[in-house]
């Protein structure tokens, strides 16, 4: 399996790297930690100028028709620079997920909308208990008539504040993979409401409450009670494609440290030139090709339409290693100024936590990694 990346794929990781650098300075991120909305409307706009919310879709519906890899590679520049705002949930955990399940009214309704930038998605999957899986889903939905009613809650919804459209599993019927349905919710619809939540990355985090939410049945993916096989799917693409985002910021968080370490003079020289030091260095690339390449493994078979559960599992356990193992050693390298919240590198640490929750923490995975090696 050749991973390595094409010529175009090099442009466009250049290009990212070149417009992030310029349009989304740390000093832009550190604003937007305290903005109301999250992140500023003219990069949004300008990042749809370049065709990046259209780059996965087909030419037929507004998009660019790249690949999951070539989004991958966007991804991974836009976690570089802790990029704010709603382009993950807009694209990979909507767009892409009507696109998989949806009816063509649905795709022919949305996908252009969500390619183009104009229309914002975002999608409000877990409950109190905070599985990402079947079991997680106990939100009622009651079918009544031509409408599905929706009552209960929804907890770190990312964007809700600024969503347009929502993508929410509710269980209709059964347990387990049985019952699960998928509703497609204007943000605005009556009866949503929603309250802030703090996180350790100052993202915006919402409580979404749905009282007697109706939604037409028109509006529902994939069918009534046939929802898991599809967020399944929603989730093996949306975690595989969140470890690109862990694998740049980790990238970003070496190169900050190497760069310091040959600035930073102790005992009359750098200590870039301490053994130890060096040493930290190297593990750390390890850890982040290690990640990187079994992300990109993970994604090729998933655009190949192969089983990748190991390969998912394996490379969200190697990015959440990669991602926290980084910021940490980085951390200790840098000394005390690396805590001081004036320093950048502080940002890219809380975040390196953040992306360690999403999606499944390490054990989850692990276990699914063990279970396909018949270990256990």
């Amino acid at each position: 399996m050749d991973l390595a990346l094409t010529e175009a794929q090099e442009m466009l990781k250049n290009s990212a790297r070149e417009f992030l650098e310029r349009e989304c300075p740390p000093s832009l991120v550190r604003a937007m930690e305290d903005d109301e909305r999250g992140y500023p409307t003219h990069l949004w706009e300008q990042m749809a100028g370049l065709g990046w919310m259209g780059l996965a879709f087909p030419q037929e519906h507004g998009g660019e028709g790249g690949s999951l890899t070539d989004l991958a590679v966007l991804l991974e520049e836009m976690g570089r620079a802790m990029l704010p705002g709603p382009f993950f949930g807009t694209v990979v955990n909507v767009g892409l997920t009507i696109l998989d399940a949806g009816s063509d009214f649905q795709i022919q309704q949305y996908i252009p909308r969500l390619a183009s930038g104009a229309l914002i998605g975002t999608a409000a999957m877990l409950e109190e208990n905070a599985q990402y899986s079947q079991d997680g889903i106990n939100m009622s939905g009651e079918l009544s008539g031509d409408s599905l009613q929706l009552s209960g809650s929804k907890l770190f919804v990312e964007s809700a504040n600024t969503a347009d459209l929502m993508l929410v599993p509710v269980r209709t019927s059964g347990s387990g993979e049985h019952g699960v349905t998928i509703a497609l919710i204007p943000g605005t619809a009556s009866g949503v409401s929603m309250s802030a939540l703090e996180s350790i990355a100052r993202d915006r985090q919402y409580e979404v409450s749905f009282n007697s939410v109706s939604v037409p049945t028109e509006e529902i993916l994939g069918g009534v009670g046939e929802g898991w096989p599809v967020l399944k799917r929603s989730l093996d693409r949306a975690t595989a494609l969140h470890c690109a985002v862990s694998v740049g910021g980790a990238q970003k968080v070496l190169e900050m440290t190497v760069e310091y370490t040959k600035q930073r003079v102790q005992f009359g020289r750098p200590i870039a030139s301490f053994q130890s030091v060096q040493h930290d260095c190297a593990d750390m690339v390890n850890a982040i090709d290690s990640a990187r390449l079994a992300t990109y493994q993970a994604i090729a078979r998933l655009e190949d339409g192969l089983s990748a559960d190991r390969e998912i599992a394996m490379a969200k356990v190697l990015a959440n290693h990669a991602y926290k193992w980084t910021t940490l050693t980085a951390q200790q390298l840098h000394g005390g100024i690396a805590f001081m919240e004036e320093y950048d590198l502080q940002m890219w640490t809380r975040r390196a936590k953040v992306a360690e929750l999403k999606f499944g923490t390490s054990g989850p995975h692990r276990e699914v990694f063990a279970q396909s090696m018949g270990l256990v």
